[in-house]
């Protein structure tokens, strides 16, 4: 992987704030940045583990100064939060793609759902955590993680429709249609929660940025409710058009997007419940004795 093909670290000034001067190499042109911001951009992504290293010592160096910890020097406490969110992150992403086939009606109030929509949205507070704790860049880590478990976790179904059964067992035609259906969903809850996820930690990020690390509430209820919409769109129209009418299918978007608006509101409070379990006990140095 190569490094400085947009932009290269010059230093460091003090204006009143510690900031980075990045020189942009196509123009030859200075910028000036706070480090958190910095950090947090895809700037970063671009700069040598020399100047990586350089922007974490000034970064860790001043007091009150949040950003997420380079790989190294993560504490246990912070990796074990990060492999248990995406573990769940996974998980909803599976039980959503085998419930997904399932349409619901809610006769209160008129709805046709898919099943999995009543969990499926927790997945984009689990993103929101991630991008908020740990950055974009593991944010991404953990969308692709697990899309690429559940694409292995349906192979392996898959594998199993293709296996001999014995004659006189009525289930298994009704086993290999259901293995079909999960196959069609699979489609298209990768095609949303590719397109969706990304949309929403990038969002995430931007608001953060713009917004300087304030308003949380703000930066996760815009990106969720843009991402929800996204993704309600592309996964009904995929996954049952041919399958349903045309009017059932809209009925299902707007449901669908009405469900996870919900979500993006009540998602804020488990986001700062998080955030003070982060600042409290995750991220504080381990005590060595």
């Amino acid at each position: 992987m190569s490094f400085n093909n947009k932009f290269k670290l010059l230093g460091f000034t003090r204006s009143p704030d510690l900031a980075a001067k990045i020189m942009v190499l196509s123009t030859g042109k200075t910028i000036t940045m706070g480090v958190n911001q910095l950090a947090n951009s895809e700037i970063a992504d671009d700069l040598n583990k020399n100047e990586i290293r350089a922007l974490c010592r000034k970064i860790y160096g001043e007091k009150n100064v949040k950003t997420a910890y380079e790989i190294g020097d993560r504490n246990e406490r912070s990796w074990n939060a990060y492999m248990f969110i995406s573990m769940m992150l996974t998980i909803v992403f599976i039980y959503s793609n085998v419930t997904g086939i399932k349409p619901v009606k809610l006769d209160v109030f008129n709805l046709i759902v898919p099943a999995a929509i009543f969990i499926y949205p927790v997945m984009f507070i689990l993103v929101d955590i991630l991008n908020e704790f740990y950055g974009l860049r593991m944010a991404r880590k953990s969308i692709f993680m697990a899309f690429f478990v559940n694409v292995v976790f349906v192979f392996f179904l898959w594998t199993t429709t293709k296996m001999p059964t014995l004659p006189m067992w009525a289930l298994s035609d009704s086993y290999n249609s259901m293995m079909t259906g999960i196959l069609s969903v699979l489609f298209a809850s990768s095609l949303s929660y590719l397109i969706s996820e990304n949309i929403n930690s990038y969002l995430l990020w931007k608001i953060k940025i713009l917004t300087h690390s304030r308003f949380l509430f703000i930066r996760v209820i815009t990106s969720t409710v843009f991402a929800a919409l996204i993704d309600s769109i592309l996964f009904i129209t995929v996954a049952f058009y041919g399958l349903l009418d045309l009017n059932t299918i809209k009925i299902m978007i707007i449901s669908q997007f009405c469900i996870k608006l919900i979500y993006a509101v009540l998602g804020t409070f488990p986001i700062y419940g998080t955030r003070w379990l982060f600042n409290n006990y995750i991220h504080k140095k381990e005590i060595r004795t």
